[in-house]
């Protein structure tokens, strides 16, 4: 960091929205109108690691694409009463990006619908315009729900540490084009194999520092974080937890990480805060089942 005893200033590029999450009080009957809880809560990549980033103290501004509707308000209401800026977010005349998950009981998705045609306006034009001024920050976050040309258009517009979540194995190609400009990618090993065309997550990371990364971290899951860089490698291991939904503890991760890095910390120890910042979600996650538990 260039200022010393500030808090980091972290730019976050990519994709907000509102989940809509139906779980059946029973076995899933298709075509049928099932009993159930229905839960509403804002989500997305980019929306979730700015939050982690601001949990940690961070100053973050996401940039992101929302829609001229009521989900467009509540999304920006969330968003301020965690700190999160959005004056650069871009405004559009579409839906605001929304997801709709339909789970069983046992927790599997048995269906789910998603309208992110808000984020096809996030152009690398638009983006260009959006990040017209914007200076100060310490490191940026950029997520593959943009397009390979925004995303290329950030790579070639910011010159500051850029750290990548590829977001699933599909979407992570898009990032092809920009590798040689990352500082840091946190792939799951599903995506690192995706990008590499390398099985084995040591023989991955070392094809994807030939892509010109700075630096690897590939999420095993319960197996823990492997870290590489062109000198140095290592495997962190996992801290064990109870069962719990691991979803949305990759997007802590690569907070963590991004944290770390714009804090310049060396490799093992970002990986490690990335590590850390993933077990805290699961035991906010572990805590808020239990509260709930507790009040049925």
């Amino acid at each position: 960091m260039s200022r010393q005893h500030e808090k980091p200033r972290m730019l976050v590029i990519g994709g907000m929205n509102m989940d809509f999450l139906g779980t059946a009080g029973g076995a899933f009957v298709a075509g049928d109108s099932l009993p159930g809880t229905i839960s509403l809560r804002p989500g997305g990549v980019g929306r979730n690691i700015a939050q982690t980033l601001a949990s940690h103290g961070a100053e973050v501004e996401l940039v992101c694409a929302l829609g001229a509707d009521r989900t467009a308000d509540i999304l920006k209401a969330s968003c301020g009463k965690l700190g999160i800026g959005l004056q650069h977010a871009l405004q559009t005349s579409l839906p605001s990006p929304s997801y709709m998950a339909i789970h069983g009981m046992d927790g599997d998705m048995a269906a789910a619908i998603n309208d992110m045609r808000a984020m096809d306006a996030l152009t690398g034009e638009a983006l260009a315009a959006a990040l017209s001024g914007l200076t100060g920050f310490d490191a940026c976050v950029l997520d593959a729900n943009l397009s390979e040309d925004t995303l290329v258009t950030a790579a070639q517009t910011l010159h500051l540490p850029l750290i990548a979540d590829p977001v699933s194995a599909a979407k992570c190609r898009r990032l092809l084009p920009v590798m040689n400009r990352l500082k840091a990618i946190k792939p799951n090993l599903m995506e690192a194999r995706a990008l590499s065309g390398k099985q084995e997550f040591h023989e991955a990371a070392e094809e994807l520092l030939k892509m010109g990364v700075e630096q690897v971290y590939i999420s095993l899951g319960k197996d823990g974080l492997y870290y590489a860089d062109r000198e140095t490698s290592g495997l962190l291991p996992a801290s064990p937890l109870p069962p719990v939904s691991l979803t949305g503890a990759g997007d802590a991760m690569t907070a963590g990480l991004a944290l770390a890095i714009a804090k310049g910390l060396p490799l093992e120890e970002a990986a490690q805060a990335g590590i850390d910042a993933a077990r805290a979600f699961l035991l906010r996650q572990i805590a808020n089942e239990h509260n709930c538990e507790e009040t049925t």
